[in-house]
């Protein structure tokens, strides 16, 4: 598996010092790898430290628990993937349309869900602890109030209903959806709910949006 890039921590305050930041992005990348081997159900802090090749201890001095470990590794996971769907939003030139920036953020999910084999692990440990309520946390919030300011604007053409509603039922959706697709046991199984992501949204997008 290739060396992942991290951010400073998210669940906690980052360390100072560079020792300490490289010891953090060792055990994140540790972490990753165990559950890209199917080790999800056995995971513990042993196993991830072996893997390391660190004491146990230096996980606890940045993570006391195991679940921590986890959300800090879900949070970087969940930046990344924001910071990826934003840069499409933004690159108007490439996608000039909605249904163009729709199906770039689906091929993107697809693409990093291919490439991080430890994503699918990690969100399912997730999936339980996730409340009916999509803007539940900093990241889906963003989201949610990035397209209900956005559609407030009339941007996409936004027209015939309340974009609060609409931008709180996209992401519904496309929360729901990716449970479903991660709950799929491969790639190949999850791609026919990948596609029927992309129906369900843009079907329910075409009765608010316009096309350019």
């Amino acid at each position: 598996m290739k060396t992942l890039s991290f951010g400073p921590l998210r669940s906690r305050k980052p360390p100072q010092q560079q020792r300490a930041v490289q010891r953090v992005n060792v055990i994140l990348q540790a972490t990753a790898e165990c559950l890209a081997d199917g080790a999800l159900l056995d995971l513990s802090t042993t196993i991830i430290a072996n893997r390391a090749g660190i004491p146990v201890s230096s996980i606890y001095r940045y993570f006391p628990t195991l679940d921590a470990l986890l959300l800090e590794l879900y949070l970087q996971t969940a930046s990344e993937l924001r910071e990826a769907l934003f840069e499409i939003f933004a690159d108007q030139d490439r996608f000039p349309g909605w249904r163009d920036r729709l199906g770039a953020v689906l091929s993107m999910q697809r693409d990093y869900l291919a490439r991080h084999p430890y994503y699918r692990p990690l969100l399912m440990r997730f999936i339980t602890n996730r409340g009916p309520v999509a803007v539940e946390d900093e990241d889906h919030e963003e989201l949610y109030s990035f397209l209900r300011s956005r559609w407030a604007a009339g941007g996409d053409g936004f027209h015939g209903g309340d974009p609060t509603v609409v931008a709180n039922t996209t992401v519904q959706i496309a929360l729901a959806m990716e449970d479903l697709i991660a709950a799929q046991t491969d790639r190949d199984a999850s791609r026919p709910y990948s596609a029927e992501l992309s129906v369900i949204l843009e079907g329910y997008l075409a009765n608010y949006l316009r096309d350019d």
